[in-house]
């Protein structure tokens, strides 16, 4: 048995079709959407290793190129399809495609693009807004000291979503080079 259920449930849950949510998720972007081509070059890199965790559930999941598992990966291709709430009678919202442009203030770092499409899937937005980020643009003089720390991204991120380091890490959300332009949320 993996992780509470029989194995032939476990095959049912990686063979299923991914979940109308996970459709959706999946579809967000186009041809032009920077998020979308580096997220897509970032999933099809995703590759099965057994052998890298202790837990079999975990094991039987896409892993990122240094092992861990790369959750984003194993919600869009179906292997998983969390729920909203324990409660049952909670409608889960779709989720929100709307990409956020961050400038990074150091010269030779990328810029941000933040996806909330990948972040609403998980969170509902009172998780973020209005308690670590004011929905207003400008309002949040984010810096990278303050993030290593446990603020901003770093209530999250490097605790229960994927760590800074390796160095590697960075290139999930500094990945739109400088000089380049925003129009509408798309890349030239």
């Amino acid at each position: 048995m993996i992780g509470g259920c029989g194995i032939e449930n476990l095959e049912d849950i990686l063979n299923a079709d991914k979940s109308p949510k996970a459709k959706a998720l999946s579809q967000y972007g186009g041809a032009d959407d920077y998020y979308d081509k580096f997220y897509n070059e970032v999933t099809r890199r995703t590759r099965m290793k057994e052998g890298t965790k202790d837990i079999k559930a975990l094991d039987a999941l896409p892993k990122d190129p240094f092992g861990n598992v790369n959750w984003t990966a194993a919600v869009i291709k179906g292997f998983i399809n969390p729920r909203p709430s324990l409660d049952p009678d909670v409608v889960d919202d779709p989720p929100l495609n709307l990409n956020i442009f961050i400038e990074a203030k150091v010269p030779l770092m990328y810029n941000v693009m933040f996806p909330h499409s990948i972040h609403t899937y998980w969170l509902s937005c009172n998780n973020c807004h209005p308690k670590i980020f004011l929905p207003e643009a400008g309002a949040n003089p984010i810096s990278m000291d303050e993030i290593f720390k446990g603020q901003w991204c770093g209530r999250c991120h490097d605790k229960v979503a994927f760590p800074f380091w390796p160095r590697e890490n960075c290139l999930r959300c500094h990945i739109v080079p400088k000089g380049q332009s925003l129009d509408r949320e798309r890349w030239k």
